[in-house]
């Protein structure tokens, strides 16, 4: 079936926050004397934060009545670090004028609350840009479940095996997979070369490295 839709992931690949998410859960964590280091962190990235909690949560044996507040503690330094200095990725421009060449629909579908995001498209001035957006903040389940992906294609008016992925995480290229759709992804350079991103139709090393022929083949 012929592409029609392009759907982003937000956080990791078009703004580089996921520095500021390890900060800010590492910040409200301290209080339980819990220490993440990156790597570990790592394996939970693309998780809603209330997820993230209830994993670390149970591997700490932390008091999970605790989740709901450091939740709210986590989404809000979040938002006020992106505010502060939150920064573009390499290669949004770039990926953004070859998909708008490409003449498709697109949708922004993250983990994120709809706070953040709309935080983040105001830091990147870019609110207007998508033509559907879609948060997983109130579904039953967030990535890796494909539910965020199909909403978006479903705004768009989009069938989901019309769809391209653009993703960072291996929990978001999962879900992008159980929905149907083909993926790009941007994997961190310290996890590039694990065999698990072989799902994925193509995989790249930074969005400034996605040439216009080969996307244009993919599409097709």
């Amino acid at each position: 079936m012929k592409t029609t839709t392009a759907i982003f992931d937000m956080d990791g690949l078009l703004i580089d926050s996921e520095p500021l998410w390890h900060a800010a859960a590492q910040q409200c964590l301290t209080r339980f004397n819990v220490v993440i280091e990156a790597q570990e962190y790592a394996k939970t990235t693309g998780l809603r934060t209330k997820e993230f909690l209830q994993h670390w949560f149970n591997v700490f044996a932390i008091d999970p009545s605790n989740i709901p507040q450091a939740e709210k503690d986590i989404t809000e330094t979040v938002i006020s670090m992106v505010v502060e200095k939150g920064e573009m990725m390499d290669g949004v421009a770039n990926v953004l004028e070859i998909v708008t060449q490409s003449s498709l629909k697109i949708g922004l579908a993250s983990s994120s609350p709809l706070s953040l995001i709309n935080a983040v498209l105001q830091k990147m001035k870019m609110v207007g840009m998508f033509s559907a957006v879609a948060s997983a903040e109130h579904l039953p389940f967030g990535k890796p479940h494909p539910q965020v992906f199909i909403n978006c294609a479903i705004a768009l008016g989009s069938h989901p095996t019309e769809c391209i992925c653009f993703e960072d995480s291996f929990n978001g290229l999962l879900a992008a997979k159980a929905a149907r759709m083909k993926c790009v992804v941007v994997p961190h350079p310290d996890d590039f070369h694990h065999r698990h991103w072989s799902i994925a139709e193509l995989k790249l090393d930074s969005l400034l490295s996605l040439q216009a022929h080969e996307f244009h083949h993919l599409i097709a």
